[in-house]
């Protein structure tokens, strides 16, 4: 059986990483091909989307064009299975919260200066 070359407790084979010390074992899973780009096949050698990413800035900007970029980046995600769905779900909900907080002062204005 391997051991850890950090701590040198042993692994199991199907351990990616060392539970006492959480340093990424060398260890090949069960049935896994090693890859040329040397991943492991997992889904972090998916890509980000770039518009998820571009919503949750504006979001945290105050921008209600989170929620309108939100929704193209969830639909986008489920195209081409990048990864950032939680991201632009986020986006889509502080773009509307700040739609909603714009539309209140600016309906709150209008009635007490009219």
């Amino acid at each position: 059986m391997a051991t850890c070359a950090n701590c040198g407790r042993e692994l199991q084979p199907a351990w990616k990483y060392c539970i006492t010390c959480g340093t990424r074992t060398a260890v090949p899973l069960a049935g896994a091909m090693p890859s040329a780009v040397g991943g492991d096949g997992d889904d972090d050698t998916r890509r980000v989307n770039v518009l998820a990413v571009l919503a949750v800035i504006l979001g945290c900007l105050l921008s209600p064009f989170a929620a309108l970029f939100g929704h193209i980046a969830v639909w986008q995600i489920k195209m081409t299975g990048e990864r950032g769905l939680i991201a632009a779900w986020i986006a889509v909900v502080l773009g509307y919260i700040w739609l909603v907080t714009a539309a209140v002062l600016v309906i709150a204005f209008l009635t007490t200066n009219a």
